[in-house]
């Protein structure tokens, strides 16, 4: 592994590990931040982002939404810090941890790590997404800092993420059938146009797997968008897992159970309905 600029981990490991004989190459970029960074491949793209941030507008707040089980607002701090930009996390915090006087009762580990690395946390009365993040970006514009997209779908993550598919992945591996995690589904856009500019991409298998149930339709219009680029047999598996649903399941190495988890769960049970050899992009969200 090299890093670079002291941001981001280059060149996560690749490892192999055999599931009923088959071969599994995993991509670890749940490794491409380093501590006390979190496992967040969206690093890369975050730190892209805020460095330019910094170059155009100078030192200003960085404002970003976390959600329930998020690790945006700690991979911002993160970043914020390294960079030396004030940061302010937004969380939803629910009624039951709340105490009577309106304080919070409970400060989840990811927010605390955020505050670690300096970020200053402000709470929101949990609800749907876009609210929240239109009541925190008025806050943190008000204030004159800047605010983070939604979900933080940024550009210089696929980008980021295809520097990585093309320097890093093995000619060997540029075939059978690749299963990637995803949420939004930013970092799979960035795996596919990596691939799709590869010779020999036509003779691979993507795999989609949601970690959670919407729109298959609004995703991949999505991907499409952000992307850029497409590979003919993408397939989408959704298991119906709402939102906060997490799993427990067997894995040997580190991996989130809200997404990445899912997806090896499925992997493993369908390993050998797989076209080899089979890579598992460990996104560590």
């Amino acid at each position: 592994m090299t890093t670079s600029n002291e941001l981001v981990v280059e060149g996560t490991p690749w490892e192999v590990y055999r599931v009923d004989g088959v071969p599994i190459h995993v991509k670890r970029e749940d490794l491409s931040c380093p501590s006390p960074g979190p496992s967040f491949s969206k690093i890369r793209g975050v730190a892209a982002h805020i460095a330019k941030i910094k170059q155009d507008k100078g030192i200003i707040p960085i404002g970003v939404l976390d959600t329930v089980h998020s690790k945006a607002g700690w991979g911002v701090s993160y970043i914020c810090n390294r960079l030396g930009m004030p940061c302010v996390d937004f969380y939803p915090v629910y009624k039951h941890e709340r105490f009577e006087d309106g304080a919070v009762a409970l400060v989840r580990h990811n927010q605390v790590m955020a505050q670690k690395l300096g970020a200053e946390l402000y709470s929101l009365p949990a609800g749907r997404s876009a609210i929240l993040y239109h009541k925190a970006k008025k806050m943190c514009e008000d204030g004159g800092g800047y605010m983070m997209p939604n979900a933080l779908k940024l550009k210089e993550s696929v980008r980021e993420t295809e520097k990585e598919v093309i320097n890093y992945t093995p000619k060997k591996l540029v075939g059978g059938t690749w299963v990637i995690s995803i949420s939004s589904g930013t970092i799979a856009a960035g795996v596919i146009r990596g691939l799709a500019g590869m010779k020999r991409h036509s003779e691979l298998d993507v795999v989609v797997h949601m970690g959670y149930s919407r729109s298959l339709n609004a995703v991949s219009k999505y991907m499409h968008d952000i992307g850029g680029a497409w590979i003919t047999n993408t397939d989408f598996v959704d298991e119906g897992f709402s939102y906060k649903d997490k799993i427990e399941y067997e894995v040997p190495f580190p991996c989130n159970p809200y997404y990445d988890l899912k997806a090896w769960r499925w992997t493993v049970e369908e390993i050998h309905t797989l076209r080899q050899p089979v890579i598992f992009w460990n996104i560590g969200a």
